[in-house]
């Protein structure tokens, strides 16, 4: 019975087969911190400088708002909420969709998207509702403040508050199977778009912590419900410039593999917009080099210019799936798992790798990794591993086989093979190796003389300290500058 009374008043955003996770545009109007579910939200525009008299006198209705044809009831939710009332309505406005039915609602700013565990939510309720009930039905923590949800249909049933008709042929170009939902945001001088699929959500204003694996990549960490995610330069990744000097900044978040997260700076949210999939222009392919993830093009009213990012691309990339995999709810202790007497050192990421073996060595020695370059000029030096020379950015780097400088079975360069850009402050050299594995936490340790790791190999090839991950597992260790010597 009480879960039949919980249904009955749940909106309708979250009845029916309640998916596990929820995603939620999020938006502030006044000092309020609200979330809309997206398949709610149709589109997010400016506010126009002046409405139509709608000649309908009802509460919180401001007028008729003209949007491709389409005349629109525009309405101040404050007075619902229990906020004061300003001369200003709000910055922008949000066209919600409720069965095919439209009305917009001003808000003061977006702030992206939220995805939460929907039997988490916090169900909100008076002990004597009116008919209607009260707008918002639920709430949340994220990012530490408390969220309230809106109901969508509830704003569409208030007393006397008039909707009108979707076009047709917008709502059926707009279907799930016809549309791709996308955050829009801007970072630098350019304008993105991604798959609202797979963010995990938007962290407004957060603040850059220093950390371990802060290299020219990735400008720090933030905390995300207890979990330490890592953010990237985006512009550095895709190759595209580098981001101005930042102690913090808005950050997008999206999900990875294994429940990992790994967090991109931009600078503004623009909007949050299922996007006929025909509006989508594919991007030339002598626009970007072959595995781009700049995918598409998507053009507003002719004039911005929105850079469409595969989603499966970045989900597969090697880079971007290390950095993710730094991303921790957890560190444990570097004395937990270490064998009596062995000395240890704090858990920092490190990179295993496989160069005739596997190895470890720490993330912050290593400047960027790339693919194995196909037209690099062959210099062959056996003796000191010497392959050849390809030029990356501007700059000429010799390549050199890990394995052969360390005089290891060396296998010749496939398709797994990677770049490893390594700088002694003065030059940058490329050592190639056969694959990458991995990135963990793992603390460096002294060994004694008949140590063993779990690969077979003797410490002593590499040197006399090894990697212990979390788990009690033993790598070599790997200093790459003194490989480079």
């Amino acid at each position: 019975m009480n879960q039949m009374v919980r249904s009955l008043a749940m909106p309708e955003v979250l009845r029916g087969s309640r998916p596990a996770t929820q995603q939620f545009g999020l938006l502030r109007i006044g000092e309020a911190m609200l979330a809309i579910n997206v398949e709610n939200i149709r589109e997010v525009v400016p506010a126009p400088g002046g409405l139509s008299n709608a000649g309908i006198a009802a509460t919180g209705l401001c007028g008729l708002f003209e949007l491709r044809g389409s005349t629109i009831p525009v309405m101040d939710i404050r007075p619902m909420l229990g906020l004061p009332a300003t001369e200003a309505y709000g910055a922008v406005i949000l066209v919600l969709r409720v069965r095919q039915r439209l009305i917009c609602i001003f808000a003061d700013e977006v702030r992206g998207i939220a995805t939460e565990d929907v039997a988490a939510l916090d169900e909100l309720g008076v002990s004597r509702p009116a008919v209607q009930g009260p707008l918002v039905t639920h709430s949340f923590f994220h990012s530490g403040k408390v969220i309230s949800v809106l109901a969508a249909e509830r704003i569409l049933a208030l007393p006397g508050i008039p909707s009108v008709q979707e076009p047709v042929a917008e709502a059926v170009a707009k279907t799930s199977s016809n549309a791709k939902p996308l955050l829009l945001f801007t970072c630098g001088a350019f304008s993105f778009g991604v798959a609202a699929g797979v963010v995990e959500a938007t962290a407004p204003t957060a603040q850059l912590k220093d950390s371990p694996m802060k290299t020219e990549t990735c400008l720090g960490v933030i905390d995300h419900h207890g979990t330490q995610v890592p953010v990237l330069d985006t512009l550095r990744v895709l190759g595209m410039g580098v981001l101005s000097e930042r102690k913090q900044s808005s950050v997008l978040v999206l999900r990875y593999p294994d429940d990992r997260l790994l967090g991109f700076a931009l600078d503004t949210v623009v909007d949050i917009r299922p996007i006929p999939l025909g509006d989508i222009m594919a991007m030339p392919d002598n626009a970007v080099e072959t595995g781009s993830v700049l995918s598409g093009v998507y053009s507003v009213d002719g004039r911005t210019l929105f850079l469409v990012l595969d989603e499966r691309t970045m989900m597969s990339d090697d880079v971007l799936l290390m950095f993710s995999r730094l991303s921790s709810t957890k560190r444990k202790t570097a004395a937990a798992g270490r064998a009596p007497g062995q000395r240890g050192d704090a858990l920092l990421p490190y990179l295993v790798f496989r160069a005739g073996g596997d190895m470890a060595a720490p993330v912050a020695d290593v400047r960027e990794i790339v693919e194995m370059p196909e037209d690099y000029v062959s210099l062959n030096n056996v003796g000191r591993g010497t392959m050849g020379l390809f030029v990356h950015r501007g700059t000429a780097i010799p390549l050199i086989s890990l394995a052969r400088r360390l005089r290891l079975p060396a296998v010749p360069p496939g398709q797994e093979s990677r770049v490893l850009l390594v700088s002694d402050g003065l030059k940058t050299t490329g050592l190639v190796v056969d694959s990458l594995a991995r990135i963990e936490m793992a603390s460096k340790c002294a060994t004694g003389p008949d140590a063993t790791d779990s690969s077979g190999f003797e410490h002593r090839i590499l040197g006399d300290f090894m990697v212990r991950s979390a788990d009690g597992r033993l790598l070599p260790y790997i200093d790459l500058r003194k490989a480079l010597a």
